[in-house]
């Protein structure tokens, strides 16, 4: 039996939500308000884990990328009259990277303290963080596109005329990407949170505001990670599949290489990615509603983007110091400043001849890598 409207007013005047709905069935007062907790969150900004392990491991990061990244640099241009073309995107795949760590102290400090930066470092260094980030993940697939060339096709014999293509796509990637990051540039602004500190945050204020956040999420998430993974997946299996057919020892480790690049960016950022989304389907109200869900988002988004920046550290890994070329290389700089000598230089180089067993570059620029 439905109850009465002279049974219902008392408990609506009362604010008393937990007795009776429109079909007399009990509802409890979470079904319309969520309680504040007084236990404190992982993700909230007081919390140990945010105050002191997050800025200890951005720290860490940052000085670990900016050398590996800088070396890389250095070594590039040192021998910029031998690069091959994937050196090419590989100097300025380093070149945003190494910019890329150096906008984390700016966050380390806004974690401690607030964001005290005021709003125009605060609109331009997101521009920044979003810039390197989509020119970073392009880079690779160019990378993975360039490398499918060389093994799949053999396209070698041309490899200097293509040096102005190579700078000019470079050049298209960074000016695609700052289009991409135009919305940070106007909407980025300096916000109060609930604990009252500085936040440099998105403005989502008005529909509009609204409407170009969410744009803003599905471009980062399609054009700054599914579209390069998939050009990356695609380039890498065929990549493997030939090289498979090789029985030569180095091809045979180029294909632990591939499988090394395209997994290690696969778990870099894929957490990463699946929690905004995730995050994303919450803003816009598709999953159920749950009251510790917006929380325990903003946790898994805060360790999964460490997680990803992580990705800045590796990549003078696994893109120069894992092949022989850039060894050698590295070897030679600490022969010219005095640190070893030619002797020993020499020593290096005929072990990395043997082991390899190449004398000089395969024409599939697999050691390059």
């Amino acid at each position: 039996m439905r109850p009465s409207l002279v049974e219902i007013i008392p408990h609506l005047l009362l604010g008393d939500f937990g007795e009776y709905d429109d079909e007399n069935t009990t509802r409890s007062y979470d079904d319309y308000f969520c309680p504040d907790t007084t236990s404190p969150l992982v993700g909230s900004a007081t919390h140990p884990f945010r105050k002191i392990f997050v800025p200890l491991v951005y720290l860490l990061i940052f000085f670990l990328g900016t050398l590996g990244n800088a070396l890389v640099l250095i070594i590039l241009e040192r021998y910029k009259r031998a690069r091959t073309t994937t050196e090419n995107f590989l100097f300025h795949l380093a070149l945003a990277n190494l910019v890329l760590v150096l906008t984390l102290p700016f966050g380390v400090a806004e974690s401690l303290i607030g964001w005290i930066f005021g709003t125009f470092l605060c609109k331009v260094l997101s521009a920044v963080h979003k810039i390197n980030f989509y020119c970073s993940s392009m880079l690779l697939g160019c990378i993975s596109v360039d490398r499918y060339l060389a093994i799949v096709y053999a396209i070698h014999t041309y490899r200097k005329r293509r040096v102005r293509s190579i700078h000019l796509t470079c050049l298209a990637i960074w000016f695609i990407s700052l289009v991409l990051s135009m919305p940070d540039l106007i909407l980025m602004e300096v916000w109060s949170s609930k604990s009252n500190r500085s936040i440099c945050s998105f403005q989502q204020v008005g529909i509009h505001g609204s409407n170009m956040w969410l744009a803003t999420r599905f471009l980062y998430h399609i054009v700054g990670f599914f579209m390069p993974l998939l050009v990356m997946c695609y380039c890498y299996t065929a990549i493997v599949r030939t090289l498979c057919q090789s029985q030569r020892l180095q091809r045979q480790k180029a294909v632990r290489v591939a499988i090394l690049v395209t997994g290690v960016f696969l778990l870099c950022w894929s957490p990463y990615h699946v929690a905004i989304f995730l995050d994303t389907l919450d803003k816009l109200e598709v999953l159920p509603k749950d009251c510790g869900l917006p929380d325990q988002l903003d946790t898994s988004i805060m360790v999964t983007e460490v997680i990803g920046f992580t990705h800045c550290c590796l990549n003078p890994i696994l893109y120069a110091f894992v092949g022989v070329k850039f060894r050698n290389d590295f070897f030679r700089i600490l022969r010219d400043l005095g640190c070893i000598s030619q002797e020993t230089l020499q020593e290096i180089l005929d072990v990395t001849r043997k082991s390899s067993g190449i004398e000089s570059d395969t024409i599939t620029s697999v050691s390059t890598f």
